[in-house]
């Protein structure tokens, strides 16, 4: 079985990308599964984290509910005022204000920032017109390091007409650590006074790392009748480590089945055509045994029949060549130019007619060889000396001396045939080229003539005998040449050269033959 680079079969790949493809939509699926379930517990504690600010801002305004609650009872006696505001003001500053025609005017402050007759900014007097009984917050500014928050309180708390302002300045990072045993503990969160992260409206932080990234979760904070925001983000995956560790551990165990499922798949694909080879081989193999029993049936068959014409023509066709010879020296100088033609003529188709006989016999008894030392290149010369080339015919031979063991007589038969073969492809006369060479310890000779080639049709059926493409041919010449060169160990072919013609190459096993003395 032929065998090359690794190449995995389209089964293979098809099932290995299927698992793989399901694997990783497992992945896919698991991994938002996950991813949802860490949002929504990312949620959960966002909102319970937004509940705990909002309880503690409530807390932080407790004080100045109950102080708004004082003024009212006292009916708002500066001196008073400042008394119980000292206690609340210890983080900032607490005024009271009245409200006047163009705003409000500072009456009593506990604390640093405000002073009685001070009108606040804009943005306080905005905030304290919105007072009432529930905290409503005012501006938030964060320089950086802290944060300053107001916190106003108004009627029906405070007098009528009157209002409670504090203003915090705290370091939100310091602040919300009172937060870290809710559920903070889990989050990096941040507070700010406006619906959108911004950095001047920050309030409350347990993460200096502004601004916060990855998945967040935003809820409002009830300020009262104003929200803040949280917005928090988790510090490690809420749903636990092997929920989040599950799509990974799908995908690794996905795609080492997909690779299992492949091999295995390319191992019986790979024995299946292993098998299906295997068959195929045997099936030749069987082919090839009934192809050459049927040959060599039809050849003993044709033998015997061609041993019988053989031999009934031999005696008949000597009897006729000695009868030629009689007339002639019968007639002697009385032969006549027309009786002389017709002699020639039937001695020649009685020559041809023994040299088929010749030709059967030598087909069907084909001996064992002998091997004997033989030097290849004497055997061409004798075999061009007995066969000289036709008019219009040369010869090139290019055979240096090579030694190689084989029936001497048989080598010569072959290149006989070879020989005229060459001839008889060139009627109108060309070159007949010889040449031999030493290669991987054979012996090649190539015999090319420069006639008009074979048919490629009939290229593989030029050594099967009585197989011709002569009008006047035999079909034995070459198919004896195939029987001499495989009984040694040898191989024939036949093919059309580049520049037209047909090349005959003989390979025969060059043996162990002794060095021969040159002449």
């Amino acid at each position: 079985m032929k065998r090359g680079g690794w190449r995995p079969s389209p089964l293979t790949v098809a099932v290995t990308l299927v698992v793989s493809a399901a694997t990783i939509l497992g992945f896919v699926l698991t991994n938002r599964s996950v991813a949802s379930q860490n949002h929504a517990l990312l949620k959960s504690d966002t909102t319970q984290a937004a509940g705990y600010v909002s309880s503690l801002i409530s807390t932080v305004g407790a004080p100045l509910q109950a102080l708004a609650s004082s003024v009212a009872i006292t009916n708002a006696t500066p001196v008073q005022f400042e008394d119980q505001a000292k206690a609340v003001a210890q983080t900032g500053t607490v005024f009271l204000a009245r409200k006047t025609t163009t705003g409000f005017v500072v009456t009593a402050a506990a604390g640093k920032g405000f002073v009685i007759g001070q009108s606040p900014s804009p943005a306080v007097v905005a905030t304290l017109q919105k007072a009432g009984e529930n905290l409503t917050p005012g501006p938030v500014h964060f320089n950086g390091k802290t944060v300053t928050v107001g916190l106003a309180i108004g009627p029906p708390l405070a007098p009528q007409g009157m209002a409670i302002y504090e203003q915090l300045s705290i370091s939100p990072f310091l602040a919300i650590t009172a937060a870290e045993g809710a559920p903070f503990r889990a989050l990096r969160a941040a507070v700010y006074a406006t619906r959108t992260p911004r950095p001047d409206q920050l309030v409350l932080a347990n993460t200096h790392a502004l601004p916060l990234t990855g998945p967040t979760a935003i809820s409002p904070v009830a300020v009262g009748s104003t929200n803040w925001w949280v917005v928090a983000t988790a510090r490690s995956p809420l749903a636990g480590g092997f929920p989040n560790a599950a799509p990974f551990i799908i995908l690794g165990v996905g795609l080492l089945l997909a690779l299992a499922v492949g091999s295995t798949v390319e191992a019986l694909v790979r024995r299946q055509r292993y098998a299906t080879h295997l068959v195929a081989e045997r099936t030749a193999e069987l082919d090839a045994s009934h192809a050459a029993l049927l040959r060599s049936e039809r050849l003993s068959a044709l033998g015997e029949m061609a041993s019988t014409i053989g031999h009934e023509l031999r005696n008949p066709l000597a009897a006729v060549i000695n009868a030629h010879f009689m007339v002639r020296h019968t007639l002697g100088e009385s032969m006549t130019a027309d009786i002389d033609r017709l002699l020639d003529m039937a001695e020649r188709q009685t020559t041809r007619a023994a040299t088929l006989a010749d030709n059967l016999t030598a087909f069907v008894r084909q001996r064992e060889p002998n091997p004997v030392p033989i030097d290849l290149s004497l055997v061409v010369d004798e075999v061009l000396e007995a066969t000289p080339p036709p008019s219009g015919i040369e010869v090139a031979v290019d055979v240096p001396p090579l030694d190689l063991r084989a029936d001497g007589d048989q080598v010569t038969q072959v290149l006989a045939n070879l020989i005229v073969n060459g001839f008889q492809a060139m009627p109108e006369g060309g070159t007949l080229r010889i040449r031999a060479s030493s290669q991987n310890g054979h012996v090649v000779i190539d015999v090319t003539d420069s006639g008009a080639g074979i048919d490629p049709a009939a290229m593989e059926r030029v050594f099967d005998p009585f197989f011709t493409t002569k009008a006047s041919g035999t079909g034995l010449g070459l198919a004896i040449v195939s029987r001499i060169v495989e009984a040694h160990g040898g191989d024939v072919s036949m093919r059309n050269g580049q520049s037209g013609g047909a090349v005959v190459t003989v390979r025969l096993p060059a043996g162990s033959a002794p060095k021969l003395a040159r002449r």
